[in-house]
């Protein structure tokens, strides 16, 4: 039965797979899936960045067709999540000063955060800007509206990737036949729907443990503190346990039944673990390489929450851990060693109600799927083009996408004038660098000339005084 004409797609870029969900949000908060598509990519995906943008573009048109097929409806745009390894918080500040006392304006505040854009450069690209404060003297709020002020400080965590990351993805879908609405950040998108206000509020750190990337994000007092992405996940302990001359299948398959992050204490014998060519390999060495590798993740992840200048007396909700290389015995032990935290917590279902058909029924029981479905949940523009084969310029563009094409060619215009100016402004200092060297070279030519001068007055001084010596040399004589 063909679906009606709203709906919202997302797709998530893992580094395993590429999953693609249509669905419908519900007046109780809940989501209708309607379709579910998905894709292998450890071909194309390293480290949640794109490496190979033909597999990619042939991924994202079979996705698209797979969906299309199951809503018997077009799709012509959709949400892409964004991740991976490079993605991190560089912190910002602008600051105002006013000539008298001014009452702080909400156009004010705008103009701060324009500015703070603007730190964005032709490198790398601002995914988001969560305000972190406002200092108007010795007052500190998060809604300075109203209040009057000398000056004020608008103190700003900016996310930022490569530019090529978010390029690459826009080249992909485009060729794929797809307009991106938004590009949301997948991990920060998946911690506003697994973790509590309370939680936020409070002071946690949020980890997401997947097959190539661990990604750390800290709250305070509800906001964003710190986010990074450590370039390693479950995929490595795979290939480490490999190294012992095994299949990466089923190297894979022996971490899910033996793999422990961390060994008891009080187990001293261990039975050697048989291998599918009949041989064994020591249970020993076996831990040894998982528990090594899990050490340095979660090292990683407690020197992350460091970096976030607070500590566990301050992240009263302690540790929430999810992803896929999170589920091995023992992980919760390792956690509290390596990071001193007490307080880890391990969640694997969204707190989104999911209203699902008979033919998905099973579907994301494992939670595999849940960024995807935080993505929609981010969603709220229309991703439907019509019937399958109906042209697009019957229906489209509408109202919302006409705002979007129209600020996103602002933003463009913006980018070129700001890349023109800059030009320009490199032009002019090697224009007034070039007159200084030519002014230098003068001086020095000139200082040259004046030497040779000297030079020669000291020569005709010197003739003249021998001249005069001999002169009186003679009358002597």
């Amino acid at each position: 039965m063909p679906t009606d004409n709203n709906f919202i797609v997302a797709i998530e870029l893992g580094s395993s797979k590429v999953t693609g969900i249509a669905g419908k949000k519900q007046p109780d908060g809940g989501i209708q899936i309607l379709a579910v598509a998905q894709e292998p990519s450890a071909a194309f995906i390293r480290k949640g960045r794109i490496n190979n943008v033909m597999k990619m573009k042939t991924c994202i048109a079979n996705i698209k067709k797979k969906l299309e097929e199951t809503l018997k409806k077009s799709i012509n745009q959709t949400y892409v999540g964004v991740g991976g390894m490079g993605m991190h918080t560089v912190p910002n500040k602008i600051t105002k000063n006013f000539s008298d006392k001014t009452m702080i304006t909400e156009d004010i505040i705008d103009s701060i955060h324009d500015e703070n854009l603007q730190m964005q450069s032709s490198e790398r690209d601002i995914l988001e800007a969560v305000t972190q404060e406002y200092k108007l003297g010795a007052q500190t709020t998060l809604e300075p509206v109203g209040i009057q002020a000398e000056s004020i400080e608008g103190h700003f965590l900016n996310v930022v990737t490569k530019k090529e990351v978010c390029d690459n993805i826009k080249t992909c879908f485009h060729e794929a036949g797809l307009d991106v609405v938004d590009i949301p950040i997948t991990f920060l998108a998946l911690g506003e729907n697994m973790l509590t206000e309370q939680q936020r509020l409070s002071g946690c750190a949020f980890v997401d443990m997947g097959s190539e990337t661990t990604s750390v994000a800290v709250y305070k007092n509800g906001i964003l503190r710190h986010l990074a992405v450590i370039p390693l996940g479950g995929e490595n302990i795979t290939r480490d346990i490999a190294s012992l001359q095994i299949e990466l299948s089923e190297a894979e398959q022996l971490k899910f039944n033996y793999g422990s992050a961390l060994t008891p204490e009080n187990e001293e014998t261990y039975t050697p673990i048989k291998l599918q060519r009949g041989d064994t390999v020591s249970y020993e060495e076996f831990a040894g390489l998982i528990e090594a590798r899990q050490e340095e993740i979660i090292e990683n992840v407690a020197e992350q929450i460091k970096l976030s200048k607070l500590d566990k007396t301050q992240l009263i909700g302690g540790i929430i851990v999810t992803g896929g290389a999170s589920n091995m015995k023992n992980i919760d032990k390792a956690f509290a060693k390596y990071t001193g935290f007490d307080n880890v917590t391990f969640v694997k279902s969204i707190n989104i109600p999911l209203r699902l058909s008979e033919a998905l029924r099973n579907f994301n029981k494992d939670g595999a799927a849940n960024s995807a479905i935080a993505l929609i949940e981010k969603g709220d523009e229309n991703c439907c083009g019509g019937e399958i084969g109906e042209g697009q310029k019957e229906l489209f563009p509408t109202k919302e996408k006409m705002e979007r094409l129209k600020a996103q060619e602002e933003a463009r215009k913006l980018d070129e004038a700001k890349k023109k100016a800059e030009e320009e402004a490199l032009q002019e200092q090697l224009k007034l660098q070039e007159e200084e060297e030519a002014r230098l070279e003068a001086e020095r030519q000139a200082e040259a000339e004046r030497a040779a001068k000297r030079e020669k007055r000291k020569a005709i001084f010197n003739r003249v005084k021998r001249w005069m010596d001999n002169l009186v040399s003679d009358k002597e004589n």
